[in-house]
C-alpha cells in the first residue's frame, strides 16, 4: 500500500497540480493542508483577515516545503472583500505562464466570483476547477457562467485594453484608479469592473505590487486586436 501511495504522490506530481486555496472562506482547510501538500504539486494560500492558525507542531516540516517552493502563503496587504480573490487571481494567471500545459489547477472557494478565473483558465487551454464547501451551489449556476459571463468579460476586457493603448500617456497607477477607470468606462454595467480586473490580471496585462499597476504593453496590444 506505501508503494502504491508513493506511486499515485509521483504520478500528482508529474501531471503537475496546483491548489490555491481562499483561506478567507474557507478556514477549515488550514487543518488539511499537510495532506494537501501530499497530493498537490504546489500549494497556495491567500488570505486578509482570517484567524485561521497553523499548528506549532507543523512549522518544521511545513518549512520545508516553503523552501523547496511548493507552499506560498500570502497575506494580502490592503484587506478587504475581494482581497483574498485578487491573490487567487494573480498567482493563477503567474502560475499558468510558468508551468507546462498540462497542469491541473484547483481552486477551493466558497465564492462562486472565482470561477470566473476558473473560466478563463480553461479558456486558454489550461484544465481547472473549483471546489466549495458549500452544499447549496448547483451545476446549473456553474453552467451559466461558463456559457454566458465569460464571452461578456471577454469583450469588456479586450475594449479596455483597446482604451489602455490609445491612452497610453495616461494610464491610472494604481489599483484603485484604475478600478474606478474601468468602472467609469462600463458605466451601464458598473458591477462588472471588480471581474474585468481579474481578467486582466490572469491574463498578464497587469500586474499589482503593494497598490501599483504595472502594465504589459504587448499582452494588452494582443488582447485589444
Amino acid at each position: 500500500m506505501a508503494e502504491d501511495n508513493q506511486a499515485v504522490n509521483q504520478n500528482d506530481q508529474e501531471a503537475g497540480r496546483v491548489l490555491l486555496i481562499d483561506l478567507e472562506n474557507c478556514p477549515d482547510q488550514i487543518s488539511q493542508l499537510q495532506e494537501r501538500l501530499e497530493q498537490f504539486s504546489q500549494v497556495v494560500i491567500c488570505y486578509a483577515q482570517t484567524g485561521a492558525k497553523i499548528p506549532l507542531d507543523w512549522l518544521i516540516p511545513l518549512s520545508a516545503t516553503v523552501i523547496s517552493n511548493r507552499l506560498k502563503v500570502f497575506k494580502m496587504k490592503n484587506g478587504g472583500k475581494n482581497a483574498a480573490d485578487f491573490g487567487i487571481s494573480f498567482f493563477a494567471g503567474a502560475l499558468m505562464q510558468q508551468l507546462p500545459e498540462k497542469t491541473h489547477f484547483v481552486i477551493i472557494s466558497n465564492d462562486t466570483d472565482l470561477d470566473h478565473v476558473v473560466n478563463l483558465l480553461r479558456g486558454q487551454g489550461r484544465s481547472a476547477e473549483r471546489m466549495s464547501n458549500k452544499k447549496e451551489e448547483t451545476k446549473s449556476t456553474t453552467a451559466t457562467k461558463v456559457t454566458v459571463e465569460p464571452m461578456t468579460l471577454a469583450s469588456q476586457a479586450r475594449s479596455y485594453c483597446t482604451h489602455l493603448v490609445t491612452y497610453r500617456q495616461n494610464r491610472p497607477a494604481s489599483r484603485n484608479t484604475l478600478l474606478s477607470s474601468i468602472k467609469n468606462k462600463f458605466k451601464d454595467n458598473p458591477d462588472s469592473s471588480v471581474e474585468i480586473f481579474k481578467l486582466l490580471v490572469v491574463q498578464g496585462a497587469i500586474t499589482v505590487s503593494e497598490n501599483k499597476v504595472s502594465y504589459n504593453d504587448k499582452k494588452i496590444n494582443e488582447l485589444a486586436t
